[in-house]
């Protein structure tokens, strides 16, 4: 959710506390829309102020991103004005979410004077500029011209004007908080219309925590509900001027504030912070995990699509010569019936009448020739053709047999792409699509140009504890599970995997014991959950970790497998 004035009012206190007196060391900007400042005030901080229309904001954080070669113009003008530079004031006007800090700056004549730099926090208009102390405007990160918006320019040379404000008041200056419970407006709806910086969210939480309910229209509510109403926002009231706050984060829920939630009750759990910027730092890390990760998958899914497509194509074409292939054996019997009845044939002929005795009963039938050819030189030539049609057919079996493993081997990464869960497992699946083949082979494009890949990072395992306490562990994706079979268990230990369907590899640690049946009954029951199989009777082959081969240039996570033995087992026995 984007931060609201209340939100913004809390965050301003809490910067202003922190920063005020701290002088800026570094003026970075790691994306097109947002701007880092490292400031050093009894310790180093970095302040982040982004006005990228999804996530739009200011808080400090902990994260470190990359920086662009060259800086951009923006942040080359941030860093002549601002660097070296004390923030005098951090201020919010009204509740209104704009955020002004005041530097006092030294000039190339060692004047001192000011800059004030303006973060508006407004989704798709959100905007960050550098202003002088009469507000003339130096520039800013979005530069907005008529074209743009006929109403507010911002442009260099230009004063700054404050966005138009709403016919709201604030709530720090009702006193008599005079509630029209006659309106037949939900009371979320009424609060949200008389009151500065109120959200969607903080406005339904008031509600809530009144009435139990969200979506209670005020002429519904009772003597009891409507004094717990007005004594709510008034000690609303009350936190917020003493600045008493609990800041949070719903995740599951996709919100922050700077009060702790209650209205999503246990169905979505609220991780309190410390502070407001820690709960904006924890809901955006995790936010653009997320989308990285989805963006990842996404891209990985095409390339999979694509490959799939293609497969398809190219085993449809080989069905289709290996079916003309084999109606090669009429070749070999036009030169049985030409060899059988040769002194009919004579060099120049296009066609002979000859009889076919390879049926029952014996039948004449046309055979053509090739009139530049002998007799013996026809015969010849279809045993060739036949010769050439019966090797073609033993290649395109092995082709298609080729294909369609190669299609399972697809098959098994677009299951790996359902057991997704963060940054890390989609690199690791992007990372074996590279080394298949499938993406561009970053370590290959070092080695071209004649530098050493770097060293192979481990492979990170899952594991759980059975009942018995014996160690299952399993692979996620088919480096891991390869990883796993073939060079981490040990060739006593029992290994898992769900029949006839793509899924992960699952070994439990034997330790040279032996292993129980209810280890073994969860471990089948991990192989059928982590698969692309499910009901209540998934076969699942299990054998010793010996008995486990991995064919000569057979894909990631493909293996064979004999002296097993197969549990059928019920996938809603996992324990989630």
């Amino acid at each position: 959710m984007p931060s609201d004035g209340i939100m913004i009012h809390a965050l301003t206190k809490e910067l202003s506390d922190t920063l005020v007196g701290g002088r800026v060391d570094k003026v970075l900007q790691p994306e097109k829309d947002e701007i880092v400042l490292n400031i050093r005030n009894n310790g180093n901080f970095k302040l982040l102020l982004s006005a990228n229309p999804s996530s739009s904001r200011i808080h400090l954080t902990e994260v470190t991103k990359e920086n662009p070669a060259f800086a951009p113009n923006f942040c080359m003008l941030l860093r002549k004005h601002l660097m070296p530079s004390k923030i005098v004031s951090i201020e919010q006007k009204g509740f209104e979410r704009t955020v002004e800090i005041t530097f006092e700056c030294t000039t190339e004549m060692f004047d001192i004077t000011q800059k004030k730099l303006i973060i508006e926090i407004m989704g798709r208009t959100s905007n960050i500029i550098l202003t002088d102390r009469e507000y003339l405007i130096h520039d800013a990160i979005k530069q907005v011209d008529y074209t743009t918006s006929s109403k507010r320019q911002l442009l260099p040379g230009i004063y700054y004007k404050m966005p138009p404000g709403q016919d709201k008041i604030s709530i720090l200056d009702d006193s008599e908080f005079n509630i029209d419970f006659t309106s037949e407006k939900r009371a979320d709806k009424y609060l949200l219309d008389k009151y500065q910086g109120f959200s969607p969210l903080l406005v339904r939480e008031l509600t809530f925590l009144a009435t139990g309910d969200t979506n209670l229209p005020l002429c519904k509510f009772t003597a009891e509900q409507r004094e717990r109403f007005v004594e709510q926002l008034k000690r609303f009231k009350t936190q917020l001027a003493e600045h008493s706050y609990k800041p949070c984060v719903i995740p599951k829920a996709n919100e922050f504030y700077c009060f702790s939630i209650r209205q999503y009750g246990f169905i979505y759990p609220v991780i309190e912070t410390n502070t407001c910027s820690a709960a904006l730092d924890k809901f955006y890390i995790e936010k653009d995990e997320a989308e990285h990760t989805k963006r990842i998958t996404s891209d990985i899914s095409r390339v999979l699509i694509n490959a799939q497509t293609r497969l398809l194509r190219k085993i449809e074409i080989q069905c289709e010569e290996l079916s003309e292939s084999e109606k090669a054996i009429i070749y070999k019997t036009y030169g049985d019936m030409i060899t059988s009845e040769i002194y009919k044939i004579k060099q120049g002929m296009t066609k002979a009448l000859l009889t076919d005795y390879s049926v029952d009963p014996p039948a004449e039938e046309e055979v053509p020739l090739d009139e530049r050819l002998t007799p013996a030189q026809n015969a010849q030539y279809y045993y060739k053709k036949y010769k050439k049609a019966q090797s073609a057919k033993e290649i395109l079996a092995a082709q298609i047999l080729e294909s369609e493993d190669e299609l399972k081997y697809i098959d098994s990464v677009f299951e790996e792409l359902l057991r997704v869960k963060n940054r890390e497992d989609a690199d690791e699946i992007r990372k074996e699509l590279s080394q298949s083949g499938y993406l561009k082979n970053k370590l290959q494009k070092q080695k071209n140009n004649g530098k050493k890949p770097k060293k192979q990072e481990s492979v990170k395992l899952e594991k759980t504890i059975s009942s018995d306490g014996f160690t299952i562990y399993y692979g996620k994706n088919n480096i891991q599970n390869d990883y796993l079979t073939l060079k981490f268990a040990d060739k006593h230990d029992i290994w898992f995997h769900v029949k006839n369907y793509p899924g992960s590899h699952v070994v439990v640690s034997a330790n040279g014991e032996v292993v129980p049946d209810s280890t073994l009954t969860e471990a089948a029951v991990l192989a059928a959950t982590n698969s692309k199989a499910n009901g209540k009777q998934v076969a699942v082959d299990y054998a010793e970790v010996r008995y486990v081969k991995k064919p000569s240039g057979a894909k990631p996570g493909m293996v064979i497998y004999t002296n097993y033995k197969t549990a059928y087992v019920d996938t809603a026995e996992k324990d989630e």
